[in-house]
């Protein structure tokens, strides 16, 4: 039986997430305080319990000067005593009529494994490639990034996520999201000891792993200003070797998977998707 989410099943999903995904208990809490809703969830139940689960999550998807509405299919898990059923393919089936009836135009995901493009490819979903760069403005830079701009608590990001939309809205195909759902993404980095530079010119979203410095996101508004908060996170980091995963000279986001649920709107094929929530 198919059921959208009920409090009464949060226990159980929580569970079942942790046994899926291995998260910490501090994530799972934050997911389903933060992000979690019922309906936007769907359930199929064996014996009245949760045995598969999925979000489809509202997100605003930009192809050129048009913005779509797209259902982000999130934490997908089946408990492993009932894998092997077919349970996720009745769920996937009917989340589309649901997001159709929702006036949703498409719906993506990000396979967390190789071989779950080939299943998702059964339902129509294609892999999505990389959108081509946006060209840098020759804008003189402004301020340089400071240490004081490094991570600042979620309560006093005001500015930071109008200047992430932004240059992210410079993409001409991408996947937008809401100042709570930047949030929400800002909490799970922070809690990776992920460091953010930012300032009017450009943001970047660092990582220490190992011996480098891992950019995992890096807008800027010129070459000049790239060359400055380089600069500044190597400063900052003591350390030389720095990797860019994800820049405007070269947009490689996370690998994913888009379907379209209205015949009447473009096949998208290349979408900037960055970091998201799952």
């Amino acid at each position: 039986m198919i059921s959208f989410g009920e409090d009464k099943y949060i226990p159980t999903l929580k569970e079942m997430w942790k046994l899926c995904f291995q998260d910490e208990d501090t994530f799972i809490d934050f997911y389903f305080n933060e992000v979690y809703k019922n309906d936007e969830t769907l359930v199929y139940l064996e014996n009245g319990k949760p045995a598969a689960a999925f979000q489809m999550i509202p997100y605003s998807l930009k192809n050129g000067t048009e913005i779509f509405q797209a259902g982000y299919i999130s934490g997908v898990m089946t408990h492993p005593d009932f894998r092997r059923k077919g349970l996720m393919s009745k769920l996937l089936s009917a989340s589309f009529d649901i997001m159709r009836e929702r006036g949703f135009d498409y719906t993506f995901l990000i396979p967390q494994e190789e071989w779950l493009f080939g299943f998702y490819e059964k339902f129509g979903y294609k892999a999505t490639e990389s959108p081509l760069p946006r060209p840098l403005s020759k804008e003189p830079p402004l301020t340089p990034p400071k240490e004081g701009n490094c991570s600042p608590p979620l309560g006093e990001l005001e500015g930071t996520y109008q200047i992430y939309h932004h240059f992210l809205s410079k993409i001409f195909q991408v996947v937008l999201k809401t100042e709570t759902q930047f949030k929400q993404i800002l909490y799970d980095f922070f809690n990776e000891d992920g460091v953010l530079f930012v300032n009017e010119q450009g943001i970047a979203f660092t990582l220490k792993e190992e011996n480098q410095i891992v950019v995992k996101e890096f807008f800027y508004r010129n070459r000049k200003v790239k060359d400055v908060f380089l600069k500044v996170i190597r400063d900052y980091y003591s350390q030389e070797a720095v990797v860019i995963l994800s820049s405007f000279d070269k947009l490689t986001g996370t690998e994913g998977m888009i379907k379209r649920l209205n015949d009447e709107r473009p096949e998208i094929s290349a979408l900037y998707i960055s970091m998201m929530m799952d």
